[in-house]
């Protein structure tokens, strides 16, 4: 399942950029995140190379919890930011049921007039199961989206406080 979203953050494009990258955020902005580490960030020249485990919580029964691992929950995200075009394409990929779940995307942003930027994911995600892959498919873009939301209204935040603080 394929889906695209566009945002309007008031900010300079590079400021937005870096609150972006920085993945610390994520337990603070996204309800469904227990823990979020970066195993590793590269910087070669304008790309920047990240890999980063993430645990979640998710909407899941109290029942099937039981049965759950933590590494069940778990995915590694392998990102490569472009600074000198302005993108970020990543793949991840789950602990448990990575043959049969891809899933991918690309941020891009742009900068309309000074001072705004548009931020825009293109995302596909794919469950390879019979039945209840589409199901799931459509389960996991709509987190996707809901989060995105609740990050780009924190990034609006974080942006509007590093702007007050003389863009630092």
């Amino acid at each position: 399942m394929k889906y695209s979203k566009e945002h309007l953050i008031e900010g300079p494009m590079e400021m937005v950029i870096e609150v972006g990258l920085d993945r610390t955020r994520d337990v603070k902005v996204y309800p469904n995140i227990t823990r979020t580490t970066v195993k590793s960030r590269e910087v070669k020249g304008d790309i920047i190379e990240v890999v980063v485990e993430t645990l979640a919580n998710g909407d899941i029964p109290p029942a099937l919890r039981k049965v759950l691992s933590e590494k069940m929950l778990t995915w590694t995200e392998y990102g490569r930011m472009d600074m000198k075009n302005k993108f970020y394409e990543y793949k991840v990929k789950p602990f448990y049921f990575s043959e049969m779940c891809k899933i991918s995307g690309k941020i891009s942003y742009r900068e309309p007039e000074p001072g705004k930027t548009i931020r825009r994911i293109d995302a596909n995600v794919e469950i390879k199961l019979p039945i209840i892959g589409g199901i799931a498919e459509k389960k996991i873009s709509e987190v996707q989206l809901e989060n995105l939301d609740k990050d780009v209204k924190a990034m609006r935040e974080e942006v509007a406080e590093m702007l007050a603080r003389g863009g630092k």
